[in-house]
Protein backbone atom coordinates (compact mmCIF):
# COMPACT_ATOMS: atom_id res chain seq x y z
CA UNK A 1 0.00 0.00 0.00
CA UNK A 2 1.58 3.65 -0.55
CA UNK A 3 1.58 5.47 2.14
CA UNK A 4 -0.63 7.89 0.10
CA UNK A 5 -4.40 6.63 0.91
CA UNK A 6 -6.52 6.44 -2.87
CA UNK A 7 -9.25 9.69 -2.08
CA UNK A 8 -11.84 7.27 -3.39
CA UNK A 9 -10.97 4.26 -1.26
CA UNK A 10 -10.95 6.33 1.65
CA UNK A 11 -14.51 7.83 0.78
CA UNK A 12 -16.01 4.79 -0.03
CA UNK A 13 -14.77 3.43 2.69
CA UNK A 14 -16.42 6.58 5.30
CA UNK A 15 -19.62 5.91 3.37
CA UNK A 16 -20.39 1.90 3.97
CA UNK A 17 -19.53 3.06 7.74
CA UNK A 18 -21.54 5.66 8.10
CA UNK A 19 -24.37 3.11 6.23
CA UNK A 20 -23.42 0.60 9.42
CA UNK A 21 -23.92 3.70 12.09
CA UNK A 22 -21.82 1.87 14.12
CA UNK A 23 -23.32 3.45 17.14
CA UNK A 24 -26.59 2.26 16.38
CA UNK A 25 -25.41 -0.87 15.86
CA UNK A 26 -24.02 -1.20 18.97
CA UNK A 27 -27.04 0.01 21.02
CA UNK A 28 -28.71 -2.52 19.14
CA UNK A 29 -26.05 -5.43 19.68
CA UNK A 30 -26.32 -4.38 23.76
CA UNK A 31 -30.10 -4.49 24.10
CA UNK A 32 -29.52 -8.05 22.37
CA UNK A 33 -26.82 -9.01 24.67
CA UNK A 34 -28.82 -8.28 27.58
CA UNK A 35 -31.84 -10.22 25.89
CA UNK A 36 -29.42 -13.44 25.81
CA UNK A 37 -27.80 -13.01 28.67
CA UNK A 38 -31.98 -13.01 30.61
CA UNK A 39 -32.71 -15.84 28.27
CA UNK A 40 -29.89 -17.53 29.51
CA UNK A 41 -31.11 -16.93 32.84
CA UNK A 42 -34.46 -17.80 32.17
CA UNK A 43 -33.30 -20.82 30.54
CA UNK A 44 -31.24 -21.72 33.97
CA UNK A 45 -34.48 -21.71 35.66
CA UNK A 46 -35.66 -23.34 33.48
CA UNK A 47 -33.68 -26.06 33.32
CA UNK A 48 -33.78 -26.40 37.30
CA UNK A 49 -37.42 -26.38 37.46
CA UNK A 50 -37.35 -29.13 34.50
CA UNK A 51 -35.10 -30.79 36.45
CA UNK A 52 -37.34 -30.74 39.79
CA UNK A 53 -40.64 -32.05 37.85
CA UNK A 54 -38.52 -34.87 36.63
CA UNK A 55 -37.57 -36.05 40.03
CA UNK A 56 -41.11 -35.54 41.15
CA UNK A 57 -41.97 -37.59 38.19
CA UNK A 58 -39.67 -40.43 39.49
CA UNK A 59 -40.74 -40.77 42.36
CA UNK A 60 -44.42 -40.98 41.68
CA UNK A 61 -45.93 -44.53 41.61
CA UNK A 62 -46.00 -46.20 38.89
CA UNK A 63 -50.07 -45.74 39.27
CA UNK A 64 -49.54 -42.13 38.99
CA UNK A 65 -47.26 -41.80 35.93
CA UNK A 66 -49.53 -41.89 33.23
CA UNK A 67 -51.47 -39.04 34.72
CA UNK A 68 -48.19 -37.00 35.41
CA UNK A 69 -46.61 -37.65 32.02
CA UNK A 70 -49.01 -35.62 30.20
CA UNK A 71 -48.17 -32.14 32.57
CA UNK A 72 -44.15 -33.00 32.47
CA UNK A 73 -44.25 -34.19 28.69
CA UNK A 74 -45.73 -30.51 28.30
CA UNK A 75 -43.14 -28.88 30.12
CA UNK A 76 -40.64 -30.25 27.94
CA UNK A 77 -42.40 -29.08 24.93
CA UNK A 78 -42.75 -25.62 26.13
CA UNK A 79 -38.95 -25.78 27.13
CA UNK A 80 -37.82 -26.67 23.31
CA UNK A 81 -40.11 -24.06 22.09
CA UNK A 82 -38.61 -21.45 24.64
CA UNK A 83 -34.98 -22.90 23.47
CA UNK A 84 -35.79 -22.53 19.73
CA UNK A 85 -37.24 -19.30 19.95
CA UNK A 86 -33.98 -17.83 21.93
CA UNK A 87 -32.07 -19.67 19.65
CA UNK A 88 -33.40 -18.12 16.52
CA UNK A 89 -33.11 -14.74 18.85
CA UNK A 90 -29.79 -15.26 19.03
CA UNK A 91 -29.10 -16.37 15.59
CA UNK A 92 -31.13 -13.56 14.33
CA UNK A 93 -28.47 -11.16 16.37
CA UNK A 94 -25.96 -12.55 14.94
CA UNK A 95 -26.39 -12.64 11.32
CA UNK A 96 -27.34 -8.94 11.57
CA UNK A 97 -24.23 -8.77 13.02
CA UNK A 98 -22.66 -10.33 9.89
CA UNK A 99 -24.69 -8.90 7.64
CA UNK A 100 -23.26 -5.38 8.60
CA UNK A 101 -20.00 -6.07 8.90
CA UNK A 102 -19.50 -9.10 6.25
CA UNK A 103 -19.35 -6.11 3.44
CA UNK A 104 -17.08 -3.58 5.43
CA UNK A 105 -13.99 -2.67 4.28
CA UNK A 106 -11.28 -4.05 6.61
CA UNK A 107 -10.57 -0.87 8.72
CA UNK A 108 -6.76 -2.13 8.83
CA UNK A 109 -4.94 -0.83 5.93
CA UNK A 110 -6.80 2.26 6.42
CA UNK A 111 -6.06 3.24 10.13
CA UNK A 112 -2.31 1.64 8.87
CA UNK A 113 -2.28 4.29 6.05
CA UNK A 114 -3.05 7.17 8.32
CA UNK A 115 -0.39 6.31 10.85
CA UNK A 116 1.90 6.28 7.88
CA UNK A 117 0.73 9.99 6.61
CA UNK A 118 0.60 10.99 10.35
CA UNK A 119 4.39 10.12 10.89
CA UNK A 120 5.41 11.12 6.98
CA UNK A 121 4.06 14.52 7.99
CA UNK A 122 5.72 15.00 11.40
CA UNK A 123 9.20 13.81 10.18
CA UNK A 124 8.48 16.19 6.99
CA UNK A 125 6.99 19.39 9.81
CA UNK A 126 10.57 18.60 11.60
CA UNK A 127 12.36 18.44 8.80
CA UNK A 128 10.83 22.40 7.53
CA UNK A 129 11.23 23.25 11.64
CA UNK A 130 14.83 21.68 11.33
CA UNK A 131 15.35 23.45 7.86
CA UNK A 132 13.52 27.40 9.41
CA UNK A 133 16.11 27.50 11.91
CA UNK A 134 19.14 26.26 9.64
CA UNK A 135 18.00 29.11 7.39
CA UNK A 136 17.92 31.58 10.42
CA UNK A 137 21.28 30.70 11.40
CA UNK A 138 22.75 31.22 8.01
CA UNK A 139 20.96 34.38 7.66
CA UNK A 140 22.31 35.59 11.06
CA UNK A 141 25.85 34.59 9.78
CA UNK A 142 25.76 35.97 7.01
CA UNK A 143 24.64 39.53 8.75
CA UNK A 144 27.63 38.64 10.87
CA UNK A 145 30.07 38.04 8.39
CA UNK A 146 29.15 41.45 6.39
CA UNK A 147 29.44 43.41 9.55
CA UNK A 148 32.76 41.90 10.13
CA UNK A 149 33.81 42.73 6.51
CA UNK A 150 32.20 46.41 7.35
CA UNK A 151 35.00 46.74 9.99
CA UNK A 152 37.62 45.34 8.53
CA UNK A 153 36.98 47.73 5.44
CA UNK A 154 37.01 50.41 8.66
CA UNK A 155 39.71 48.96 10.01
CA UNK A 156 41.99 48.93 6.70
CA UNK A 157 40.43 52.51 6.09
CA UNK A 158 42.15 53.62 9.13
CA UNK A 159 45.29 51.49 9.01
CA UNK A 160 45.69 53.72 5.63
CA UNK A 161 45.36 56.89 7.43
CA UNK A 162 47.49 55.62 9.76
CA UNK A 163 50.65 54.89 7.51
CA UNK A 164 50.00 58.12 5.91
CA UNK A 165 50.14 59.81 8.46
CA UNK A 166 53.22 57.34 9.70
CA UNK A 167 54.90 58.25 6.79
CA UNK A 168 54.24 62.06 6.97
CA UNK A 169 55.49 62.34 10.55
CA UNK A 170 58.59 59.84 9.61
CA UNK A 171 59.03 62.53 6.66
CA UNK A 172 59.29 65.46 8.46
Amino acid sequence: MTSQIEESVLAGALEYWRGVNLASLLRELDEAGLAIVNNQKTSLQERRRLAEKTKEFRAVSDEQKPSEFKPLLKAYQNEIDALTKRMKFAEASFLQLFKSLSEAPDPEPFIAGLVEERKQRETRDSAQADAARASARVDALVAEVAEQREKARGAESLQRQLDALQAGVDAA
